[in-house]
């Protein structure tokens, strides 16, 4: 009986000593991965391609001189956490004009795979805006989000726009400068002409529009190459289509206009748009972009 009790004693301890803990046992640790945050300029050109924007422009009348107001919505495909500065969205018109600046400010954090929209983000933006020339940036150029064409429609003015042809054409037209050899040679051209020569061409410049400057840098920077090209960059100017248009080569570009009215503008080689004088309506000439 002494001896049951012995063993069965001994097998009580070992039992204890196998359910306690070691002194060496430590409790797992639970890591948790840090996402990388990264402003917007930061990333390289492959994660700047996952962002994708959409600019949605919509008439605000509270405002004097028919102003618009305009929605921004980005999506974060990146798996870094995104950062924007607020205030430094600008809406370009072009290399000359004074962009337009955001009214908003701090900072915009959006998290991987998420979207978020920022309302009012411009709020001084009108029609002209978005039927024409025009970009959204951050920073600057270099960082082109989207075309401003068409974002006062339903869709609004999205990322893919950068992909549209007759819209690379038309805002490249616009934000390059002239070449200074063409300008340097007319100088010198203007220069030694004879005064009869600079006479007359001085009572022609009363009664005709200038465009030799014009002419020369669209034939030293010729980007425009095809009379559906000229269409395309026309339809927005005369408000319809490229089917409804035809295009006529002339001597530094392309006549176009309506197939079935001659409302007519010239495309220059160098994506210019110039709309003759019409004396119907008192129109002088003038350039459209």
């Amino acid at each position: 009986m002494l001896k049951k009790m012995v063993i069965f004693g001994l097998l009580a301890l070992t039992m204890a000593g196998c359910g306690s803990p070691s002194a060496t046992d430590k409790p797992e640790s639970t890591s948790s991965v840090e996402i990388a945050s990264k402003y917007y300029h930061q990333l390289d050109k492959k994660e700047q391609s996952m962002v994708f924007f959409t600019f949605k422009a919509v008439a605000d009348d509270s405002q004097d001189g028919g102003k618009y107001i305009v929605d921004m919505k980005v999506r974060n495909g990146t798996k870094s956490q995104l950062k924007f500065d607020l205030s430094k969205f600008i809406l370009s018109t072009s290399n000359t004009g004074t962009p337009i600046k955001s009214v908003k400010h701090g900072d915009l954090t959006i998290a991987p795979m998420r979207t978020k929209t920022v309302t009012g983000l411009f709020d001084s933006a009108t029609a002209a805006n978005f039927n024409g020339v025009g970009e959204f940036c951050y920073l600057s150029r270099d960082f082109l989000l989207a075309y401003s064409y068409g974002a006062d429609k339903t869709a609004g003015a999205t990322t893919d726009n950068l992909k549209v042809a007759s819209l690379i054409v038309q805002n490249k037209a616009t934000t390059q400068k002239p070449s200074e050899s063409a300008v340097n040679t007319q100088s010198h051209a203007a220069t030694s002409a004879p005064d009869s020569e600079t006479s007359q061409q001085t009572s022609q410049a009363s009664t005709q529009p200038t465009t030799q400057q014009s002419q020369a840098s669209s034939e030293s920077v010729r980007i425009v190459n095809s009379a559906e090209q000229a269409m395309q960059i026309a339809a927005p100017f005369l408000n319809t289509t490229v089917n409804a248009l035809r295009a006529t080569p002339v001597d530094d570009g392309w006549q176009v206009g309506p197939k079935m009215t001659y409302a007519d503008v010239i495309v220059h080689y160098n994506g210019r748009v110039f709309s003759p004088a019409n004396p119907a309506t008192g129109q002088p000439d003038h350039w459209l972009n």
